[in-house]
Order: C-alpha cells, then structure tokens, then sequence
C-alpha cells in the first residue's frame, strides 16, 4: 500500500477498498462497522462461536456497503491518518429519458423542496420526516426531476401499493403508474411494489428478525404482508428482470430495512444508481440504522412532527396517558401479563369503550387500534351494544372488499368510529381521523410516533389520542417506552391522567 494513499472502488451497492490494508486497519474496520444483534443472548446458545454482533466490514475482500463509504473515510483519516484517497466509481449514471409533466397543483412547501434538492444533488439519502410531512408527493419530485427509468417504489403492504400508486398518478398527471402486488403486475416505467412480491419472486423467507424490526410477531408481520400471490407465479421472470435492471430505489418505512430479508431484497438491484428511503423514525436504539445507512445513504433530511406543528401544517395533539391503576397481577409470561392486564382487563376496557362514546357523541372520528382479535371483538360487541349498530372491525384476515368498504366509508365520514388491528395501522391513510385510543399497548417506540402522526393531519380540527399507563410485568415497561418516545416531540402536549379525573362531573372528557 502506497503510503498514506487508499484507493476505494466504488459501486452501487457495494465499495471495496482496493489496497492490501495492515493487520490492525482491516480489525478496526471490521469492529467499528458492526453492531450488536438485539436478543444475540438467545441464538448464540446455538451458535456458541458467534459473538452476537453483525459485521458489516468483509475482512476477506475489504467489502462494505456503498452508503459508509463517508464513515469509513472519517475513520481512516482520523484513526488511522490516511491523508489521500482515490475514489474509482464503477456506478453507471442513467440518462434522464423521461419528460414527466408535474400538477401545478401540488405546490412543494419550502421543507419538502429542499428535501428534493437535496437528494437530487446527493443521489441517494434517507428521508427523515414525520408521518403527514407529504413524503410520498417528495418522492414523486424527485421521480420526475430525475426523469430515469425502471423505477421501483416499495411498500410493506397491499393497502399502501394502492395509495402510492395514486399519489404519484395524482402529481405526475399522464403518466401510468405500475402496480406490482395482490395479484396485479402492470409493469410500467415506474412501479410501486409490495415487499411481499419480491420474497415470493427470488424465494426469500419472511424471517423472524423481519417482524421484530416491525414490532410484531413472526405470524403478525406475516399477516401484514399477505396477499394474493398468483401474478408472481404467472410473471415472475418479468418481475427479477424489473428489479434487477431497476436504476432508481425508494423504500418506504426504511426503518424495516436492518433485517435481513428486507437487505437482502436491496442488493437484488445491481444497477440501482439512485436509492432513496424514508421513514418517520429511521434512526433504531439498536444501531442497526448502520444497515440502513449502507443501502441507502446518511440521512440528509429531517422533519419533524413539532417542525410541522411550529409551522401551522399539522394540529397540536393532546396525548393523554390514562392511568387505571389496576392491581398488577403476578404472571409468568407476556402472554398472561397482556392477557390479564390488556385484553382481559374489563376495567381498562370499560373505559375505552366510555372514551370512544364520548368522542363520536362530540362528532369526533374515531379508532380504537387493537392487537389480539378476541379484544378486538369483545370492544365491538360491547360498543355494538351501546350504539345499536354493527361497528366496523378490520385486521388481517377481512376481506378485502369488506376492509376497502370500511375505510371508504370512514374517509367519507359516513361511519363515525372504527376497530382495527395493528397489522393495519401502518397501511390506514386518514386524514379525516380526530381520536385515536391505542388499546393495544405494545412495545414499538417507533410506531408510537407513526400512530400519532395519523391523527395530527389537517383533516380535523382536533387531534386527541389516548393511551394507557399499564401495570403488568412487561407492559408497564411497554407503555414507559411508549410515553418516553412521545416526549421527544416537544409540540406534543402529554398529560398522565388519574382515571377518577377522566371525566368532569358532567360527564364530558376533560
């Protein structure tokens, strides 16, 4: 190695340091670009040589991925004081071959245009910005600045390919949209596709790893992301040659990107010159956001839920923390401690029925987000009962139509209250929504914030959520997390409410 000179082979999804590198440079990279699995306790009883960490330096090749390239350049230089550097790009730029038209309706707020400026000039980035920040309209700027093609848009779900594809016909007026997904594969210049399509296309297992990026369970995310398979099966050759000759990348909800299916999806398109990904939350507590980072970049944007409220963009919300204080209950599983102190605590459940009557009393639109199906179905019978009609419920396995009817009728305000699992929360795209009740608890910081964007848009003027403080083994900790991740938001006003203060003495909440 000439000294104090390192050559660095640069590709799209992958860089390569060229040079035979020292014993002690190749060990520091190789620790320094790695990050400790969560639960490796558990998996390395099965593979005791394994030390719990994930390696993101190939010692072997000198390999890591693209998106590290200014880390790993940091570090040589202040480590290792490497004064020179000569970069070889194997990236080949696309031409700009497509004259897309935009909607001068869709006028960009100052944030939004610098995002697009941004990763525009940077050519990949991750999109920090908060749920109701109008990513997806962002990301169609960018498509049509850049004018390239094939473009792949990815989503996690059926219901979001839908919405997607929508928002990008609606801003780039005349140009067809190709959904790829549920059963449908109209492979256009620019496509939106469903994750799922791609598992099934090159054999890829939905992993375990995959749901707890998610915050579910293995048969949770695997419902998430089911659908109709059979266009796979009758055009799959058409969809690997789409996703390998694809020269332009957006992952939406990269935050699911640091498990291992999801990376291994992103390195299927070689030639991917331009890679975006968005998130509300991309950056992860376990830092494996440095997988994120190497597929698609440094995040190069951020926007916040506050930013939007200083801004007059979003509404204020007011998040209130009801706390029951129910006897806790010694339970030796998380499967007894949410049945007993969730699910089956008729005392907490009384009063999200009583939270949900008050505000449809008040006009307010509203859901009540669910996990276990049975509490979804005990809450409906019980609010059923109250209001003398059949309540809409909505999880993972409803039919479609009878899932699409449900959420039409809500969007239109022709039906006031709604029950939905958490598989669909991600995928629920309403404005109109006022009060949010989380009867679900949960564990997922991330999609605490994700859950509270849905209801600071500026379809309403109100924007109520409700959330309990719970007492369980696990779930006291749960709802901590879950309180701690929203006081992030310095816009968002938090109250923890005594339930004997709920309501005033008229009856209305407080």
């Amino acid at each position: 190695m000439e000294k104090n000179k390192i050559t660095i082979e640069i590709g799209c999804i992958h860089s390569k340091i060229m040079n035979c590198l020292s014993d002690e440079i190749s060990e520091d990279l190789w620790k320094y670009l790695s990050f400790s699995v969560p639960n490796a306790k558990f998996m390395i009883k099965r593979m005791p040589w394994w030390d719990g960490r994930k390696r993101l330096f190939n010692k072997k090749n000198n390999e890591f991925l693209t998106g590290m390239l200014h880390r790993v350049c940091k570090r040589l230089k202040k480590i290792h004081k490497i004064k020179n550097f000569c970069f070889i790009w194997k990236m080949e730029k696309p031409e700009k071959t497509l004259n897309i038209k935009w909607n001068d309706e869709y006028v960009l707020r100052d944030y939004q245009e610098n995002i697009v400026k941004n990763c525009v000039s940077k050519k990949r980035a991750v999109i920090s910005a908060c749920t109701g920040s109008g990513k997806t309209i962002v990301v169609s700027k960018i498509i049509q600045e850049l004018g390239v093609k094939p473009v792949l848009f990815y989503v996690l779900s059926k219901d979001l390919l839908k919405q997607s594809a929508k928002v990008l016909e609606e801003t780039m007026p005349g140009l067809e949209v190709g959904r790829i997904g549920d059963g449908i594969c109209d492979i256009k210049n620019i496509n939106v596709m469903t994750l799922q399509t791609v598992y099934i296309a090159f054999k890829e297992k939905i992993t375990i790893e995959d749901a707890k990026m998610a915050g579910m369970t293995l048969r949770e995310y695997k419902k998430k992301l089911s659908e109709d398979t059979s266009h796979v099966k009758s055009k799959g050759t058409q969809i690997r040659k789409l996703i390998k000759e694809a020269r332009f990348i957006y992952f939406d909800e990269c935050h699911h990107c640091s498990a291992m299916s999801c990376e291994k999806v992103l390195k299927k398109s070689p030639d991917s010159y331009y890679r975006f990904g968005g998130s509300a939350t991309p950056v992860r507590s376990d830092n494996s956001y440095l997988v994120i980072e190497g597929l698609f970049g440094r995040k190069t944007s951020e926007v916040s839920a506050s930013d939007l409220i200083k801004k007059g963009f979003l509404l204020k919300p007011i998040i209130k923390f009801i706390d029951i204080k129910t006897e806790p209950h010694w339970v030796n599983t998380f499967t007894e401690d949410y049945d007993f102190h969730i699910t089956e605590n008729e005392e907490r459940n009384r009063y999200i029925v009583k939270i949900a009557l008050n505000a449809i009393k008040r006009g307010l639109s509203t859901i009540i987000l669910i996990k276990n199906i049975s509490h979804g179905e005990s809450l409906k019978k019980k609010i059923d009962e109250e209001l003398g009609i059949n309540v809409d419920f909505i999880y993972g396995e409803t039919a479609k139509k009878k899932r699409e009817q449900a959420i039409k009728d809500f969007s239109e305000g022709k039906i006031k209250i709604m029950i939905a699992s958490v598989i669909c929360d991600e995928g629920l795209d309403l404005p109109i929504l006022s009060c949010l009740i989380i009867a679900s608890g949960g564990k997922s910081p991330t999609r605490a914030k994700q859950r509270v964007g849905r209801v600071i848009r500026k379809g309403s003027v109100h924007a109520e959520v409700y959330d309990f403080i719970d007492v369980g083994r696990w779930t006291a900790a749960h709802s901590r997390k879950r309180k701690k991740m929203l006081e992030e938001e310095k816009e968002f006003d938090i109250k923890i409410v005594p339930i004997e203060e709920i309501f005033n003495k008229s009856g209305k909440l407080f």
